[in-house]
């Protein structure tokens, strides 16, 4: 058993986020942890990994891992990477473990066959999507051969397919003894995998009995995610135009004859991870090249005035943190105030905004402290307020918990319906996203198509 007695963890001495926490943690398991965004779910993991209060925050009480030897996969895995690719990347982890060098072939295939990575061994990771570069985190662990993994938000940027296929895999290291603990605010997936399932709520954390886990868990399974959309009249305006674009990232991933993106419109993209949903926005914003005709408004992207086009034109990024630029959020939101455009978000609506998002009694944070689900909806606040004509929007969904998504989504929609904004949204979590969006795009061997489901 892994177990806590009277543990209590502070980032500073004003503020704990787990309190007198005793726990019991049976090891070669599989536990989820759910609760609401900013309950300390991460701070746990982050606790049991070493990291705290090794690097940040005090620690009292007793924590016991029983022996364990465990590593962390955190919710941004690219926070995590130091070499280049994952072939890099995993001889690292094993040189830092002092393993004999006679044993990093087999180490390193077993891995890379376990994950499945084989096409991505020598890829750049920072040119991967969100999704593969998760399932590279979690090579690197296996290749460490640890016995506890600590998963935070481990899918968060996964297709569904991709999802289904880890998760299996971590049953699997779970049958081979290891023991898994993980945090999740996504439960579908889990229901006949998950052996124990603790729920955070106000600083304390309570183990379900199994029926409830159980009718928890189906529950999530069996949600309806059927969605229709409507298809593009001829003669609607264009905002961005596509003719004969090509995009490549490695290899090819955008090859399109001709498409109109329409204005004043909500429009979904999806597709499996590493399609190129997100160089496609590279390209949208002039981070990445591109060849052929990309246009906005009739304009060509590649031919306009940076400065200008980004403030008409602006990305949410799907990792929060690339967004800030401040130390605090009081500074972050000071910042996005200066460009606005427009006087919808007045001083008061904002301030509305951070109380009705449960941030305003952060504004004194530092912006790097706050949870993956703060950071989340801080982010989309600082975009909405800076009032772009466009805004791409990366997995707005991720790190967010049922509450969290329905807050964000009306801010998302109040904003696009009062100002006529165009919108674009990546995302893999559909449910309470799909009923608002007008039309859908799906990203599919080199080429985006409208689809009325």
């Amino acid at each position: 058993m892994i177990t806590s007695k009277n543990l209590t963890f502070s980032y500073d001495e004003g503020k704990k986020i787990l309190v007198d926490l005793n726990l019991t943690i049976p090891t070669s398991k599989f536990s989820l942890l759910i609760g609401p965004t900013g309950c300390g779910k991460s701070t746990l993991l982050k606790v049991l990994a070493g990291l705290y209060p090794k690097y940040a925050g005090q620690l009292s009480g007793q924590l016991n891992l029983n022996g364990l030897t465990g590593a962390m996969m955190f919710q941004n895995a690219g926070e995590q990477f130091t070499m280049a690719t994952p072939r890099e990347e995993i001889i690292f982890a094993l040189e830092n473990l002092q393993v004999n060098a006679a044993h990093y072939p087999k180490r390193l295939q077993e891995a890379v066959q376990f994950t499945q990575i084989e096409s991505l061994l020598d890829q750049k990771i920072n040119t991967m999507s969100g999704g593969e570069q998760q399932r590279v985190a979690l090579a690197v662990l296996v290749a460490m051969d640890i016995d506890l993994f600590l998963l935070d938000e481990p899918f968060a940027s996964c297709d569904p397919e991709a999802r289904k296929f880890l998760i299996a895999k971590l049953a699997h290291l779970r049958d081979q003894g290891k023991t898994i603990i993980l945090s999740d605010h996504v439960l579908t997936g889990y229901a006949s995998v998950c052996d124990c399932l603790f729920r955070f709520n106000d600083k304390t954390v309570a183990l379900l009995n199994a029926a409830d886990m159980h009718q928890l868990l189906v529950q999530s399974d069996h949600h309806n995610d059927t969605y229709t959309f409507a298809l593009p009249q001829p003669g609607e305006s264009a905002c961005f135009t596509l003719k004969k674009t090509k995009i490549a990232q490695n290899r090819l991933l955008l090859d399109q004859d001709r498409l109109d993106i329409v204005s004043g419109k909500v429009t979904l993209i999806t597709g499996a991870n590493g399609v190129g949903k997100t160089s496609l926005f590279g390209a949208l914003t002039k981070m990445i090249p591109y060849s052929g005709s990309l246009g906005y408004l009739d304009k060509e992207i590649k031919k306009q005035v940076a400065r200008t086009y980004l403030r008409r034109v602006g990305q949410i990024f799907q990792t929060a943190s690339d967004q800030f630029i401040n130390i605090t959020v009081k500074d972050e939101i000071a910042l996005s105030k200066k460009q606005q455009t427009s006087s919808f978000f007045t001083g008061q609506k904002i301030t509305e905004a951070l109380s009705y998002l449960e941030l305003d009694q952060l504004l004194d944070q530092v912006v790097y402290t706050l949870s993956g689900g703060q950071q989340k909806k801080l982010q989309i606040l600082l975009m909405l307020i800076a009032d772009s004509n466009v805004l791409l929007i990366d997995e707005p969904l991720s790190g967010l918990d049922p509450k969290s998504v329905r807050k964000v989504m009306k801010l998302l929609r109040e904003s696009q319906k009062q100002r006529g904004q165009t919108l674009l949204i990546i995302s893999h979590e559909l449910a309470g996203l799909a009923d608002w969006c007008d039309y859908h795009l799906v990203f599919s061997d080199q080429h985006l198509t409208y689809v009325n489901k």
